[in-house]
């Protein structure tokens, strides 16, 4: 059984939600040691080191328990660190940076097995079935694939969304049979699958 926690997105915010969205790296893991893998390939890879530094304070400003962070730069880097590792996270950013990936990350489900998946924004889009990019600089008026590692359909970035029945009627109109998760910016859900 894997656990993803999926965060509709800007965890830069400082908000008692956000704080609680952190302290899920550490506090979902049952072990006093936690191994944590954070990626950012949805973002330009000049970014991703000061990204890294913000959210790995952020998480352990959260804990009291014991923290080895890492950051993933490869695929196979990936999937040799996260033999070891207990929680890995997907920072959101743009599907045409994170999409080139997605082809060499097929087999992540079971290199989740017994871990935690956490996902913000593109993040979260990433273990759906579909999702429909949120924001009006991106392409709203398609429909794309993600990895299918979760039985739902998500949107993101709903509490701001301007236009929600066009989202949920594409959606349904590719894939009527799957439930929609709706995740309001700082806001997340936990599924156990």
């Amino acid at each position: 059984m894997t656990t993803y926690v999926l965060h509709g997105g800007n965890t830069k915010i400082d908000s008692v939600s956000n704080n609680e969205f952190f302290k899920q790296f550490t506090s979902i893991v049952p072990k006093d040691n936690v191994k944590i893998l954070l990626c950012y390939w949805a973002r330009e890879k000049k970014d991703w080191n000061e990204r890294f530094e913000i959210d790995k304070a952020k998480i352990l400003k959260q804990t009291t328990k014991q923290v080895e962070i890492n950051l993933v730069d490869t695929v196979e880097n990936l999937f040799i660190k996260l033999k070891d590792a207990d929680v890995l996270f997907m920072s959101g950013g743009e599907e045409e940076y994170l999409r080139p990936y997605m082809s060499k990350i097929l087999q992540l489900k079971d290199a989740l097995n017994d871990k935690v998946y956490i996902g913000s924004s593109m993040g979260a889009f990433l273990p759906s079935r579909h999702y429909v990019l949120s924001l009006s600089d991106q392409n709203e008026d398609d429909v794309f694939d993600g990895l299918g590692l979760i039985p739902y359909n998500v949107l993101c970035h709903w509490n701001i969304e301007t236009n929600k029945e066009k989202k949920i009627s594409i959606l349904k109109e590719k894939d009527s049979q799957t439930q929609i998760l709706l995740i309001e910016e700082e806001k997340f859900t936990t599924l156990r699958i």
